[in-house]
């Protein structure tokens, strides 16, 4: 049961990350100069980070090892 919830829960984090960044993209976009610069890297490392986390949720539920 262990082993769902936490695949659950990545699949959570991957699809509210996806939907953040989709909506936050326009937004970006309409910056300029150096902000639109710092927030493009705040936005890729939140992505990178949460993706990352999402996967790993995923893959350390389907291996079955949740000590």
């Amino acid at each position: 049961m262990r082993n769902i919830l936490l695949m659950a829960a990545g699949a959570v984090v991957i699809v509210l990350t996806v939907l953040v960044m989709f909506f936050w993209h326009q937004w970006l976009v309409d910056q300029t100069g150096g902000s639109r610069f710092a927030f493009g890297l705040a936005g890729r490392a939140f992505e990178f980070g949460a993706l990352y986390g999402g996967s790993w949720l995923c893959v350390r539920g389907w291996n079955g090892r949740t000590a």
